[in-house]
């Protein structure tokens, strides 16, 4: 999960705003660890108090604080891909300002993954518009590495377009919180 971003547009730090009495970032770990994953990574901005107690939590299987998050996305997608244990077929890469994400979205990339199916990435796809989470299996991860500035997978998918199955997940769009007035439509969302 990528959870190192420095919230410019927000003013705040964003992971730590709260939803359904969690945080935004503990709302997308507690997705993760519900879902068929076998771990789950957070990279963190080190910068963020308290960013650090919300993401160890029980389950989350290491934490790695991002210390050069103004270097842009693909430092947080590198540090991520770096702690992976060596057995890890795949990685998931989930963002920690996106709280709708819930287990079924993460369990049906998971799903379509283990069908053993060419194309290799599988990117969520909301009523046609294209999101997180993705999932890219480690033959893309060199690829991914080689990611520079402010870009991480999408980076990766432009260079290998039939490489990409989007997999539609009959719902709502589950937009980014990177404004205030995207939280303040999350927490509408959360009273009705």
């Amino acid at each position: 999960m990528l959870a190192a971003g420095m919230s410019e547009r927000m003013g705040v730090p964003k992971m730590l705003l709260k939803y359904k009495g969690k945080s935004l970032v503990r709302n997308v770990i507690q997705a993760s660890l519900s879902s068929e994953l076998d771990g789950a990574v957070v990279v963190i901005n080190s910068e963020i108090d308290g960013l650090l107690q919300e993401a160890m939590v029980p389950g989350v299987s290491k934490v790695f604080l991002n210390s050069c998050p103004g270097d842009g996305l693909s430092s947080s997608v590198k540090a991520g891909l770096c702690v992976l244990p060596a057995e890890a077929e795949a990685v998931i890469f989930l963002l920690g300002d996106q709280p709708l994400i819930t287990e079924d979205e993460i369990n049906r990339l998971i799903d379509e993954y283990a069908k053993g199916e060419y194309p290799y990435i599988y990117q969520s796809m909301y009523h046609g518009e294209i999101g997180h989470p993705v999932l890219f299996p480690r033959k893309m991860f060199s690829h991914l590495l080689n990611v520079r500035g402010d870009k991480g997978g999408r980076a990766v998918m432009k260079q290998y377009p039939r490489s990409v199955k989007y997999v539609e997940m009959d719902k709502e769009y589950p937009f980014d919180i990177d404004t205030m007035k995207d939280y303040k439509n999350l927490l509408r969302k959360e009273v009705s």
